[in-house]
């Protein structure tokens, strides 16, 4: 058998497993993910011996870092390949990864990596420029005896009012080899090793299988850990809830009322509010007018659309009532907004 139809039929005997096959509403969250336009880049990619320590800077640095554009949110990300490290907040306890463990510091903060003690810390924008962690053939080190790392950012758009952005905790910790985790991640992580090993870090094929590697965390966390507090996690699991949420993503113009989505759901009204508010943690409406604004943001940032037009795409026929709505959730015009972002 070759080694596709190896990987074929180990996916397709796993797709049984016990976390990540359980009920997940697709369209809402393939929709999150698509408005987001997630681009991933590795930035440094090497195997260290300890002792060693190095400071990320904030999310807004690397950004300038990057020489990406202000309207663009950066989440770093490390990816344990071989060994471990501490992953260090200011005025917390430090977080150990360990071996096939993915971090992604969602909001950004700054943060410190180190293995071991005693260790000078260096700027990760040193690092960066001295291209001194990048990985060679003749420099890697017996197996066991450092951390093999891939560390590197995602870069997201139109996430202020993005439900899927929102629903993360401030530190995602993904670990492909846990017990039910999702196969395909182990899978992904094993074609990027390789990717790398053949080419250089920043190859087009590894970002790609970087950007697959979010969207597959991002799956993992919402079939487990996800379901854990009311939020848009929980909501996709929800047969009832979940419904709604489908039916107001594909009927992003149409005059939406609860009477409506309750009609979908197969329940009540009342108790459908209900339901939505606990599950979802705010009300039917306001996650239908968040919603249509995420999309407005994108159609803004990204075509030449008349306010008119964008407005009675996302479900408004007046104009000045889209701006009013829109001023309200994201604390400027349409206008505004679209000039801001232009930059």
């Amino acid at each position: 058998m070759s080694r596709t139809a190896e990987f074929i039929a180990d996916t397709t005997e796993l797709r049984v497993g016990p976390r990540w096959a359980e009920p997940l509403v697709p369209q809402p969250f393939e929709d999150a993910l698509t408005s987001l336009r997630v681009e991933g880049s590795i930035l440094l990619h090497g195997h260290h011996r300890p002792p060693w320590a190095v400071d990320v800077p904030s999310a807004e640095d690397l950004r300038e870092l990057m020489k990406l554009p202000g309207n663009v949110r950066v989440v770093p990300f490390h990816l344990v390949l071989e060994g471990n490290f501490d992953l260090h907040f200011e005025g917390e306890a430090p977080i150990r990864l360990e071996h096939g463990q993915i971090v992604m510091c969602t909001d950004g903060s700054a943060h410190r990596m180190s293995q071991g003690k005693g260790a000078g810390v260096r700027a990760f924008e040193n690092v960066l420029t001295t291209g001194r962690w990048r990985m060679t053939n003749e420099g890697r080190l017996p197996a066991g005896s450092g951390t093999e790392l891939v560390c590197g950012g995602f870069s997201l758009r139109s996430d202020s009012l993005n439900p899927l952005i929102a629903a993360l905790p401030r530190v995602l910790i993904v670990d492909t080899c846990a017990p039910g985790a999702n196969p395909m991640l182990a899978h992904i992580i094993a074609m990027i090793e390789l990717e790398l090993a053949r080419s250089e870090q920043d190859s087009f094929a590894a970002s790609r299988l970087i950007e697959i590697l979010f969207a597959e965390a991002l799956k993992d966390h919402a079939r487990s850990a996800g379901v854990e507090r009311a939020g848009w996690f929980k909501a996709l699991q929800d047969p009832k809830v979940g419904r709604a949420l489908a039916v107001i993503h594909q009927q992003i113009g149409e005059p939406l009322t609860v009477e409506m989505l309750a009609q979908a759901a197969a329940i009540s009204p009342s108790r459908f509010a209900a339901r939505f508010r606990e599950t979802m943690g705010q009300s039917v409406m306001a996650y239908v007018s968040q919603w249509r604004m995420n999309i407005a943001c994108r159609k803004l940032a990204e075509t030449q659309l008349g306010l008119s037009e964008i407005a009675a795409l996302v479900g408004y026929q007046d104009t000045a009532a889209f701006s009013r709505a829109f001023k309200a959730l994201v604390g400027q015009s349409p206008a505004h907004w679209r000039s801001s972002t232009a930059r």
